[in-house]
């Protein structure tokens, strides 16, 4: 009969979780509004049931306590594990809001992740894969990880190719410059990258001013490649092209030498193009530096100037003493001192 009491409060319990449950049963739209609202609610009266009943029970006051107490510290240890991660996950959420690195939009890649940010949360970011399905990334990952951010103001699209050694490099640029401007590319360049064995690969960078087009641009570049080389008659040997001709012993391999010689005025602005961000920097640090110098150089002249007036007043001071002693020796003379 003692236990009675903590018994109806463990039924009692029970019962009002079964109401809270179909209760949002019911409420379709409040538990899409509040998705964890129920479980809350079903952990607090579980607790509070729980605390109750041993509070009931018929016990030594020093025995309840003892119970409660090592009750109490379950329960902040549990809390204790579980929530480092949701505290390093909470602060690194603040620390990617505040460097604003990235935000609602972007292109972003993590390691072998390719998407648009869809929403920054506290513990989680949200991204939309090109699959058009959704990942969430925890943010103590994106804050350990190399995130590359795709930037809005234009981003350089590119594209890798081999073309063998019978062509040369001046008709493969000019035929890549061709495909970028189809493309309606600005600012493109070439990069003869590396020297393989059987070809050599080249780069073809273009400036795409709206980043939302990336990866159509992408493709569309890929295809205007593609039927340039076949227009212009040029074998693309990429990734490898195992091809066993026979030629006479006296056949020289030297590509036919282009009618424009001259590198592409591209070339010469390539660095200014893609460090724009970095050049800036350089030319601030730069730019602390010269005002450093400049302030060392006006305490210098401050501390130059203020010697000079000094000795200037020094001077007067010492001029004036002996114009005084003149004076007074003077009147002394004529019989005027009393």
């Amino acid at each position: 009969m003692s236990f009675i009491k903590s018994v109806s409060v463990i039924l009692a319990t029970g019962v009002l979780v079964v109401l809270i449950r179909l209760v949002f049963r019911k409420a379709h739209s409040s538990s899409r509004q509040w998705p964890y609202q129920r479980q809350f609610l079903v952990l607090l009266v579980v607790l509070a049931g729980l605390f109750i009943a041993i509070a009931l029970l018929p016990l030594e006051h020093e025995v309840k306590n003892q119970i409660l107490s090592l009750l109490g510290i379950l329960l902040s240890a549990v809390i204790a594990l579980s929530s480092t991660t949701l505290v390093s996950n909470a602060m690194a959420g603040l620390m990617l809001r505040i460097t604003h690195e990235f935000r609602g939009g972007d292109f972003i890649e993590v390691d072998t992740l390719v998407g648009r940010v869809t929403d920054l949360g506290i513990f989680h970011t949200e991204v939309q894969l090109v699959s058009r399905d959704v990942v969430s990334l925890p943010n103590l990952l994106l804050s350990q990880k190399a995130v590359k951010v795709t930037r809005r103001d234009g981003t350089f699209i590119n594209l890798a190719l081999s073309i063998g050694y019978m062509v040369s490099h001046q008709e493969v640029e000019k035929a890549l410059l061709e495909a970028a401007n189809r493309c309606k590319l600005t600012d493109s360049f070439v990069f003869v990258e590396a020297f393989l064995d059987n070809a050599i690969r080249y780069r073809l960078y273009g400036m795409l001013s709206e980043s939302g087009e990336r990866l159509s641009k992408t493709s569309e570049l890929h295809k205007s490649v593609l039927d340039v080389f076949c227009e212009e008659g040029i074998e693309i040997a990429s990734p490898a092209l195992m091809d066993r001709r026979e030629y006479d012993t006296a056949v020289q391999y030297f590509p036919k030498v282009g009618k424009n010689n001259q590198t592409s005025k591209e070339a010469t602005t390539v660095e200014e193009l893609v460090f724009d961000k970095a050049d800036e920097a350089q030319f601030l640090e730069e730019l602390k530096e010269v005002q450093t110098r400049l302030s060392k150089s006006l305490e210098e002249l401050d501390a130059k100037q203020k010697k000079v007036v000094e000795e200037k007043n020094c001077q007067n001071r010492r001029g004036d003493r002996k114009a005084g002693g003149k004076t007074e020796g003077v009147l002394i003379a004529g019989g005027i001192r009393t």
